[in-house]
């Protein structure tokens, strides 16, 4: 006799600024007004290691009054995690595990991200912001870009491009210079 099989359909509603204010008591969320809060970090590779670490910490600080330290994230490369956290108001959620034990926490910190290769005048405008206090990056190994011995590697493509269109950058480096050339 041929099973019948069943499904079970489960309508999920994705996280944003108003469906976080019916997640359950337990699930902590923003305590303060994210619509206040004032950029004052540019994070450059805006990854799971700066969400779940430097993001978490900066959430703390908006917690506690400071709210003068938002941060915008900056992605070098891809749109992934922008294309991700937009729909999301900028939302998402960490989960703690601490001796069997898990608390689950709603980071509101990061308040715009953007797309260095679709807007790099946008990423210059936000490291060049007066309200920008500190620019902080977690790139992998790859975007160092070193030469063999040592040093940054002046052939790279992407550091020949910047070298020669300073106001149009694609790396770290080339950023982070032209910003600062731009700031004195």
């Amino acid at each position: 006799m041929p099973s019948e099989q069943t499904s079970r359909t489960t309508t999920s509603r994705r996280l944003s600024g108003e469906t976080m204010l019916a997640l359950p008591a337990s699930v902590a969320i923003p305590s303060y007004a994210r619509n206040k809060v004032i950029p004052g970090i540019v994070h450059l590779g805006v990854g799971a290691f700066h969400r779940a670490h430097q993001a978490a910490y900066v959430d703390d600080c908006l917690a506690a009054g400071e709210t003068d330290w938002g941060i915008v994230g900056v992605s070098l490369r891809s749109a992934d995690t922008r294309d991700a956290l937009t729909p999301q108001d900028g939302l998402y959620t960490l989960a703690i595990r601490s001796s069997g034990a898990e608390k689950l926490q709603v980071i509101g910190s990061i308040g715009a991200m953007l797309v260095a290769p679709e807007d790099p005048g946008a990423v210059l405008a936000a490291l060049t912001d007066p309200r920008t206090r500190i620019v902080t990056l977690t790139i992998t190994e790859k975007a160092y870009l070193r030469a063999a011995g040592g040093g940054l590697d002046t052939a790279h493509p992407d550091i020949v491009h910047d070298l020669a269109t300073p106001e149009l950058p694609k790396t770290a480096h080339g950023f982070l210079a032209e910003a600062l050339a731009r700031r004195r």
